[in-house]
């Protein structure tokens, strides 16, 4: 902090401004925990991940490629969907707290691109 004294009765401040710290990136145990949680609580029962779940709500397959998608914007839109979104039919998932929303929301965004298409097994040939 820089300080300024005119006349010894006007005193101005001027404090140097830090950009914040990036917030850490999610552990590979933080991220798989997620995933347990996405899969315990039935997120899966309306999202699709790489090709697995419903189609109901958004496919996540990529949802933490889009940088607005920080894990902040991912635990609020897990808690209160309808902030982000007035009209989302998506329940609220008041019951997921703490360290399970902490993880859900390192599984949500480290989702940045689809997993490649598996080749389809080969048919059996006919005699």
């Amino acid at each position: 902090m820089v300080g300024l004294t005119l006349g010894g009765t006007l005193s101005i401040a001027l404090a140097q401004t830090k950009k914040p710290a990036a917030p850490a990136k999610p552990t590979a145990a933080q991220i798989a925990a997620g995933a347990k949680v996405y899969d315990a609580s039935g997120c899966g029962g309306c999202h699709m991940i790489n090709g697995k779940g419903g189609a109901a709500g958004p496919d996540l397959s990529t949802t933490g490629a889009d940088p607005k998608h920080t894990a902040k914007w991912m635990e609020v839109q897990v808690v209160t969907p309808k902030v982000h979104k007035a009209d989302s039919a998506m329940p609220a998932g008041d019951t997921i707290k703490g360290k399970d929303l902490t993880n859900l929301s390192a599984y949500l965004t480290s989702l940045k691109k689809a997993a490649p298409a598996k080749p389809d097994s080969p048919k059996p040939s006919s005699p």
